[in-house]
């Protein structure tokens, strides 16, 4: 395993580390919200039913009958409009934090900020531990966005300078007369 030796290697590799687990999170969010389309209620519930039957702990199990017994057809079509809405627009703006587009980083902070409001709300309503645990790792995320925004907007200022600074040499040197 490569040793990491600067603060910038750090923040690379956590920040790519981030982005692989959120990417493949997004990924799988959109997926279920779109397998979920095609598999009816009472099979969600069957299958519920049938996972709290195989689970040993008796407060899991519980919670798992009693969410198999609260589902609805309408819970069901949010968690499809939530799940694939939620993972596609995560992944269209991992996609551009991938890519290192500057503007995209405001925009992925903004959007997370968003998500964990929404998760706070959500947690405050039905006690689900879940949403402060997606809370935690977005705001990680965003902690780890707004460095590496900071350290790219920092290296693309040092370019712009250096390429303007090439380019007065340049402009200088061409109307200087030759000695």
């Amino acid at each position: 395993m490569k040793k990491i030796k600067h603060k910038n290697e750090l923040l690379d590799v956590s920040f790519n580390t981030m982005l692989l687990f959120k990417s493949l999170f997004a990924f799988g969010e959109l997926l279920s919200g779109l397998l979920l389309i095609f598999i009816p209620l009472g099979v969600i519930k069957s299958a519920l039913h049938h996972l709290a039957m195989m689970v040993s702990l008796t407060s899991l199990s519980a919670m798992i009958m009693q969410a198999g017994e609260r589902l609805t057809s309408n819970a069901t079509l949010f968690a499809i409009v939530y799940l694939i809405l939620h993972g596609a627009l995560k992944l269209m703006t991992l996609a551009l934090l991938w890519k290192k587009i500057l503007w995209s980083y405001p925009l992925s902070i903004a959007l997370l900020a968003g998500f964990i409001l929404y998760q706070i709300i959500e947690f405050a309503h039905h006690g689900s531990i879940s949403m402060l645990i997606l809370c935690l790792v977005d705001a990680m995320m965003i902690v780890l966005t707004l460095l590496e925004y900071r350290k790219l907007k920092a290296h693309f200022s040092s370019s712009k300078l250096h390429f303007f600074q090439e380019k007065v040499e340049f402009e200088t040197a061409k109307f200087t007369e030759p000695e």
